[in-house]
């Protein structure tokens, strides 16, 4: 699975948790090749972090790819449906980026469906689980396609949950929106709407999006 510039844009707005992440339990659900969990202990350097994801082959993928980075001793893998995952205590971060096309059209791969489509999992199984396993002061954390933002508005007062903040993406200031962060708690509070523009009419990256991702990048 190859890198998106979107799943780093999601994993470079996760937010930063008190003093590293010490004592901190953090949850990537769908991990895929391990990108959000790797950025994740990047920013919470002594938070827990379980990597949950369900494709065999994405999971050894992100296992070595953990066992190769500076986070080893903060990363577990677990090969594991989400669907029967227990956790042992609850999360102050949850991350997932789940998967985007639900009734589009099907790969004939079933690992690649596995990853982009929701045939194995749907949005709005994600919400209950997250409401479940989020710590009270913790956050829940979600990338979706623009599309799906109402449906995820909705999905959330069902379970309990406020949003907190929404970050709107477009590709260049001449594109629509095309993707939705999404940030959501289980304290009602203030409410914010940003935008954020990857590339410039010249193509180059925006002074928003290469100052977030600067601390991920080796080039940018």
């Amino acid at each position: 699975m190859k890198v998106t510039t979107d799943g780093c844009l999601f994993g470079a707005l996760q937010p930063p948790l008190p003093e590293g992440g010490a004592g901190k339990n953090i949850l990537d659900i769908g991990a895929g090749t391990g990108l959000l969990s790797l950025m994740a202990a990047q920013l919470n350097p002594f938070a827990s972090i379980t990597a949950l994801e369900i494709e065999p082959g994405a999971a050894q993928e992100a296992a070595e790819n953990s066992a190769g980075s500076p986070f080893k001793d903060h990363v577990q893998v677990v090969q594991q449906d989400v669907l029967v995952y227990k956790p042992a205590g609850r999360f102050h971060l949850i991350i997932c980026n789940p998967p985007f096309h639900e009734s589009q059209l099907i790969s004939p791969d079933k690992n690649r469906n596995k990853a982009h489509h929701s045939a194995t999992l749907q949005l709005s199984q994600v919400f209950p689980l997250a409401a479940s396993w989020l710590e009270k002061e913790g956050l829940f954390t979600l990338l979706l396609p623009f599309y799906r933002e109402e449906e995820a508005l909705g999905l959330c007062g069902e379970q309990g949950l406020f949003c907190k903040k929404m970050i709107r993406v477009r590709q260049t200031p001449m594109h629509d929106f095309f993707r939705s962060i999404l940030f959501f708690g289980k304290e009602n509070g203030q409410f914010q709407v940003e935008e954020m523009t990857i590339r410039l009419e010249n193509n180059a990256y925006s002074p928003e999006f290469k100052a977030l991702l600067q601390p991920f990048y080796l080039n940018l």
